[in-house]
């Protein structure tokens, strides 16, 4: 039998039983996913710049993902806090890891607000999965400083880990590991540019390409997905890390000069204040491209999917003036 979550539950309720079904092997699936014969646990991508797909996973390899993870962090059986939607990759692997019951905070779903979250925290976590902007927000909050300074590891993953922030982290003496993958991997299998024990990174013509027990056999309901499979990211390989320069569709002609659209976030962030920025390209009949770029500081929010990361398509949208 094939249990479908509800989608009318609080995230928090819904990541209680993923960790049941996690511990008793039970197979379910998202929201509206759909089954697969193949799968034991169906996930959703973020849909942040294209369709949301639905990816059938096995226990096998999340079992295996689970194991890898821990051997490479050096986790004897931390006590996790979630901070993720548990539907989302990293969000659903800090539950499949965590071989303690993990802390779970209420506030999932909703706008990230740390001094929400230290109000509420109980202590005791180890370890704990963010993307950057969360880790930004708690870095401003000197009982978020406090909490992650106790913790072994904070896993940095859903986007970039620019520079500002590792170094701030590494001044406070805050352990962070940049993550890279994909729903298709079950998240980060890329640990601060170097790939797992077991996983495969090849560059064709400069596009990653990842491969892997951790690598889901298909979409749902179909086409099988490809070994390796093709990121649809740019890399190339320093100092034997992998760098991720960004999305090949984010290369763009702006006034004849070919750019990427992650040259204008990382000057964003150059900005006193700037946590976080995204930048999008609208058709101009001038110049090729008319590039806007959107921040998140102390003033203003980012549209955010269920997962946390930016909602490209709604900003977008705004971009070209238009409204839902």
């Amino acid at each position: 039998m094939v249990i479908e979550l509800p989608a009318d539950q609080p995230p928090a309720r819904t990541a209680r039983d993923v960790y049941r079904h996690i511990a008793g092997r039970s197979r379910f699936t998202s929201p509206g996913a759909g089954t697969s014969e193949l799968a034991d646990v169906v996930l959703m991508t973020s849909g942040s710049a294209a369709t949301a797909k639905a990816v059938g996973h096995t226990y096998a390899a999340i079992e295996w993902s689970a194991r890898v993870s821990r051997a490479v962090l050096g986790d004897p059986g931390w006590r996790w806090l979630l901070l993720l939607n548990p539907l989302s990759a990293g969000g659903f692997m800090t539950l499949a890891r965590s071989v303690r019951e993990p802390l779970i905070w209420p506030g999932l779903g909703r706008r990230f607000d740390s001094d929400a979250l230290m109000r509420w925290y109980p202590g005791g976590a180890e370890a704990t999965s963010v993307v950057s902007t969360q880790l930004a927000r708690l870095l401003q909050n000197p009982a978020g400083v406090a909490m992650l300074r106790d913790m072994q590891v904070v896993l940095v993953g859903g986007g970039p880990l620019h520079d500002g922030l590792r170094t701030r982290c590494t001044e406070l003496g805050i352990r962070v590991v940049a993550t890279y993958g994909a729903t298709e991997t079950l998240g980060g299998c890329v640990y601060d540019g170097v790939p797992w024990p077991g996983v495969h990174v090849t560059l064709d013509d400069g596009q990653i390409q990842l491969d892997g027990p951790n690598l889901a056999r298909s979409y749902v309901p179909g086409p099988a997905i490809p070994r390796p499979w093709p990121t649809g990211d740019l890399g190339r390989w320093a100092d034997g890390q992998l760098q991720v320069l960004g999305r090949i569709d984010d290369q763009i002609p702006v006034k004849g000069v070919n750019r990427n659209l992650g040259d204008y976030e990382r000057e964003a962030l150059n900005r006193p204040g700037v946590l976080e920025a995204v930048a999008v390209a609208v058709p101009d009949d001038v110049d090729g491209y008319r590039v806007v770029v959107f921040v998140e500081d102390a003033e203003q929010r980012l549209p955010r999917l269920p997962t946390g990361k930016p909602d490209r398509r709604e900003l977008l949208r705004r971009a070209r003036g238009q409204r839902r």
